[in-house]
Formats: structure tokens, sequence, C-alpha cells
């Protein structure tokens, strides 16, 4: 029997026109032979028109398009997107069986036209961030939006809140959805053994330190500071000259160089042994689709300060594994940091407790590729 053909259109593939890209999508493809995948990986180009293309493998073609920032134009410049795929199916004899569009807002809209053009049923991801900020901005799309939801055969949200969210907005056939995390580095749990020093630990590209609510952390840190003696936050992860400066001013400016300290990348190879070393994971993050360097601290065995809404929030119950905090309100910020502390022991045997019976499974790599095997399988059953 020939294998059937599977069209992905991401915008997070790696490709030779940007390779440092997430390689969550990749990996999932990776991991489930079987079937044939063709992938489209798109790359916007701002303030410019036209669409080229480079192959970089078999069934492996990098889009360059043009289109403005901030969803400007977006159907517009995605249904040249749509019409180029479509031709280039055809020119290379492409049988489609099914699409995957890995991203609601961009990739939905280009793949709703191509699944309606071949009469093929498809997967559309919902990645809460990026696709929430576009469809608040593009109302004027909601017949499009509301389209993408229903005629798609597998609805694939990354958290539990994109489901709700999404839902509240155009209203889910919650039959059809599924939801898949993505795929983390680190997966072997490593129990945490409790600290006796106030340390806490976070990670992250710095490049995105005002995303991840750096500023408000670091002011936290240094209040708490005042009558906890020894509190230190380490700071681990990469960052540009500019960044590095700009990180360092506010560190300076809430005169916290005792308490935060920058440590640069993070070993690799000692990933769940340095983490274990201190007392939690701290990332209040203003936005988050998922955060998973959240869930490879769980694994580290940290209890975790994370948002409020976003990112791992409702895949656990509260006070489960930490604190959720609302981002934008400092004070809470310094209860969840204050709550890990004096709980510490708690959360850390409730992780291991949570690991012990399971609850982690949905997170490793064989659970998600058989989630997501079963999700291809409904659209293109072999």
């Amino acid at each position: 029997m020939a294998e059937k053909t599977i069209v992905h259109i991401s915008a997070d593939f790696p490709d030779p026109l940007a390779p440092t890209k997430t390689s969550s999508v990749s990996k999932l493809i990776s991991e489930t032979p079987g079937f044939r995948h063709v992938v489209y990986s798109l790359n916007r180009v701002s303030w410019s028109s036209g669409v080229v293309s480079i192959d970089f493998g078999p069934d492996r073609k990098a889009l360059a398009y043009g289109a403005p920032p901030r969803g400007l134009w977006l159907a517009t410049c995605l249904d040249r997107v749509a019409e180029w795929i479509l031709e280039d199916l055809r020119r290379c004899q492409i049988p489609v069986d099914a699409l995957h569009l890995h991203k609601f807002s961009v990739e939905g809209l280009i793949g709703l036209k191509i699944a309606r053009a071949l009469d093929r049923p498809f997967i559309v991801n919902i990645w809460g961030d990026t696709d929430l900020k576009v469809v608040s901005v593009r109302r004027d799309l909601s017949k499009q939006w509301r389209a993408i939801l229903k005629e798609a055969a597998v609805i694939v949200p990354c958290a539990p809140w994109a489901e709700d969210r999404f839902d509240s907005l155009f209203g889910i056939d919650r039959a059809k959805a599924i939801v898949i995390p993505p795929i983390v580095q680190n997966e072997e749990f490593s129990p945490s053994p409790v600290v006796a020093e106030p340390r806490f630990v976070s990670l992250f590209n710095l490049d995105s330190y005002k995303r991840k609510n750096f500023e408000t952390l670091v002011r936290a840190m240094a209040k708490l500071s005042k009558h906890v003696p020894g509190l230190r936050l380490d700071l681990y992860g990469r960052g540009s000259p500019v960044t590095l400066l700009a990180v360092d001013k506010i560190i300076k400016t809430a005169k916290a160089e005792d308490v935060v300290r920058l440590k640069g990348p993070l070993p690799g190879a000692g990933f769940s042994s340095t983490l274990g070393q201190y007392a939690a994971f701290l990332m209040p993050t203003r936005r988050e689709t998922f955060g998973m360097v959240f869930i490879e601290a769980l694994f580290a065995g940290l209890p975790l300060l994370h948002t409020r809404g976003w990112g791992i929030d409702g895949f656990f119950k509260p006070d489960e594994i930490g604190y959720a905090c609302d981002p934008m309100q400092p004070a809470d910020v310094e209860r969840g940091i204050e709550r890990l502390l004096e709980h510490q022991a708690r959360l850390k045997r409730q992780i291991a407790a949570l690991h012990e019976a399971g609850g982690f499974e949905r997170f490793k790599r064989r659970s998600i590729v058989e989630a997501y095997r079963s999700a291809l399988q409904k659209v293109a059953p072999t």
C-alpha cells in the first residue's frame, strides 16, 4: 500500500533561510514514519512582495514571501502563497491526502484555500500567543477564522487554555480537539532535593527579556531580599550584546547586583543536575504560548512560578506544581516567590509523586508522537 501524503505548511520549520527556528515541528514529522511528509517552510519578509522558493531536501521547500507586519493585508498576501503552493503541488504531481496547517492565524488561512481547492481534510494547530494577537487585530476575518475551525478534521491546541480561549471566541467542536504539547529536550525525571538556601533559577533567551517580564522579577527579588537573607536568582541564557547591557541595567537600577546573577548559557549535559540545585524555577512571563522550559524544569523536579492563563496553565491542578501568578501585578509575583520558598519541600514531594503516578507521561516524546500519529490516522487512514 502506498504511503499517504501529508502536506505540511509551517512557519516554524528550520530551513536554509532561517536555520535556528524551533525544531518542534521537524521532530514531530521525523518521529512519524509511514507517511510521506511534504513540507513548505514559510518565511515572511516585511514590506516586500512575491513568493520565491528553494529546495532543501526531498519534499522540502523553503518559501520567502512578502507581507507587511501586524497582519496588514494578511488575507491578500497569504492568498498569493496559497496559489503558489497549489500550483507547485500540481506541477510536481504530489498526490495530497491531507494537510497539516501548523499555525492557525497564518497557515490556517493558506491551508483553508488549498484544502477547499483539493477537497482534502486538514489538521490545524492553535498556538495561543501569536494566534490570539492576530485574530484580535483582524476581527474582519472572523468568518475565515470560524471556517477554519469548522472545516478542520482535527484541531490541535498547544494547551487547555488555548482551546478554551478559541472556543469562547469562535466556537470549537471539542470532539475534534486534541491537546498535543511540543516535544521537549529533557524528559528524564530527576527528583530535586530540598535546598536550605533561598536560591532560585530562571532560563530563557535573554533577547526575550521584556516578554519574560524580567524587570518585574528583578524588582520582586530585590524587594524580598530585604527580609530574606541570602536570596538569590541565577539567570541562564544567551543574548545579544545589546540585550546583555539592557538586562544588566535593569539589575543595577533595582540595586539587585548581589541578588540576581547572569550565568550565561546553561550547559546542556548537566541540565537536570544544575537545575536540581535550586529551590524553584521562576518565569512570570507576560504572555506565553507554551514554554517548554517549564516542563523541563518539572522533569528536573523543580516547583514553578508561572503565568496564570498562559503557558502550561491548565495542565495541572492549582498549587500542584507551584504558583500561577498574575504577571502584571508585582505583589502577586512576590507572593508567588514567597509561597514557593515556604512550600518548597511539599511541592517537590508532590512533583515526585506526580511523576510516579504518570502525571508527566503526556509530555514525553513517546506519548506526543502517539497522539500525533492518531491525529494523522484520522485525516489519512492507512
